[in-house]
């Protein structure tokens, strides 16, 4: 353990320095970083709006909480494409030494023309119900499916920004008038070349069969999924490009189209052939796949965490093991981060290929399952020891404590070293 520790500290952690000090690199780190407030403080109200007890869910729809609730989830989680632009923008503006407000304001607003900006719905009309055309922008667009295409506009659009500034590409007021007032005014005519060079980007996505660069970005990333089979290597590879691309801060809601397809069908599939007696088609996939974990088994992040002794890494363990037993990972992912941090990406990726294989394996030998998949429409919320306990009795409880025991000694060398890091980082600083 001792030699691989310094095999990391040898040659992870200087390539970490190195992506830091990359300015690009080093802006996505930091502009996740500063998003993370709104994720930590919005999980634990997250978990109350979707606590797994059906009585409590109906109580909170009986007396009209519930949409209260979702609020808060829509306006911080809901939100992190925005939150990744403006952040993601002001970091790399403060690298490159030009105004970051500016640059993430124009950034925000290049998104937002990036955006649909019209929804169909249906209205009733005479009794008929017929499609309509709002002026409405979906939340999809503003939260996880959009942050890959706000990473893209941050980068570009404050590179853009900080070339024409230094080509004196501004309007020239007098020493007279006051800086608040001159920073708002000199970037005009910077800013009206973005704006028409992101809309020419718009329109020319209109022309195409994607209608926009968010559906070109999904259905190039989803495209994979599109064509596999529902068995159980084809769901250890979800997984595994699930945590590859939370690497890259792209959250899993991209995949949400291709991956609902695929789960569903297996979900429904099963639960018919259960209910009729008949030998279940995807049990050993579906099994699989939970097994595996998103975002790179977060829970065995968190028990790493726990043994922490740097003050930062500490109050990580405080803030994000609740909302990790609750299967709400972001805390963790921006807060850390894991996203482009090189130290922790074979962890991330190793943990549900690491998983899925061992599972899979143990179930098809020693540990068979008595699959109940009826249990797997039970909240998204439910921690892992409650739902794999309902879904496969005992046998699937102790695959599951054996995995997240793996996942764990998977994570645990990559946390010490990160975590010595920082506390080296904190002694200095003392």
């Amino acid at each position: 353990m001792k030699k691989f520790e310094a095999f990391l500290n040898n040659n992870l952690l200087p390539l970490s320095a190195k992506m830091q000090n990359n300015n690009i690199l080093g802006a996505l780190s930091e502009g996740f970083i500063r998003t993370s407030p709104a994720t930590i403080g919005s999980a634990f109200i997250l978990i109350l709006a979707n606590f797994p007890i059906p009585a409590w869910l109906k109580w909170l729809q009986d007396m009209n909480l519930a949409p209260g609730l979702a609020a808060v989830s829509n306006a911080s989680i809901g939100l992190m494409g925005l939150f990744a632009v403006y952040n993601i923008a002001y970091a790399y503006a403060n690298r490159l030494g030009v105004h970051s407000q500016n640059a993430g304001l124009i950034s925000l607003a290049s998104y937002f023309i990036l955006i649909p900006q019209q929804v169909v719905t249906h209205v009733n009309d005479g009794g008929k119900w017929v499609e309509s055309t709002v002026n409405a922008v979906k939340f999809d667009y503003l939260g996880g499916q959009g942050i890959f295409v706000g990473m893209i506009v941050a980068i570009g659009i404050t590179k853009l920004y900080s070339i024409l500034s230094k080509k004196n590409f501004t309007i020239k007021l007098p020493a007279s008038v006051p800086p608040m007032v001159s920073d708002s005014l000199a970037p005009t005519f910077i800013v009206t070349t973005i704006f028409l060079f992101v809309c020419a980007i718009r329109i020319a996505f209109s022309f195409t069969d994607f209608g926009d660069i968010f559906t070109f970005i999904t259905e190039m990333i989803s495209a994979p999924l599109n064509s596999l089979m529902a068995n159980p290597v084809s769901m250890i590879f979800i997984q595994v490009l699930i945590a590859f691309l939370w690497f890259f801060g792209i959250h899993n809601a991209v995949l949400s189209g291709p991956l609902s397809a695929v789960t569903l069908t297996m979900m429904t599939a099963n639960i018919d052939a259960y209910t009729n007696g008949s030998t279940l088609p995807f049990a050993m996939a579906s099994l699989v796949y939970g097994v595996c974990g998103a975002a790179g088994n977060a829970l065995g992040l968190v028990i790493c965490l726990f043994f922490s002794k740097s003050a930062r890494y500490k109050e990580m363990f405080k803030l994000g093991a609740l909302p990790t037993i609750f299967n709400i990972t972001e805390p963790l992912n921006f807060g850390i981060p894991t996203v482009m941090n090189p130290i922790f990406f074979l962890p991330l990726v190793l943990s549900p290929l690491v998983a899925g294989f061992v599972s899979w394996g143990l179930m098809s030998t020693i540990l068979p399952i008595p699959y109940n998949p009826t249990a797997e429409a039970i909240p998204w919320t439910t921690p892992g020891f409650v739902k794999f306990s309902l879904i496969g009795n005992w046998q699937f409880l102790l695959i599951y404590i054996i995995i997240t025991a793996i996942v764990a000694l998977i994570w645990f060398p990559f946390v010490k070293v990160a975590d010595m890091k920082e506390l080296q980082e904190e002694m200095k600083n003392k």
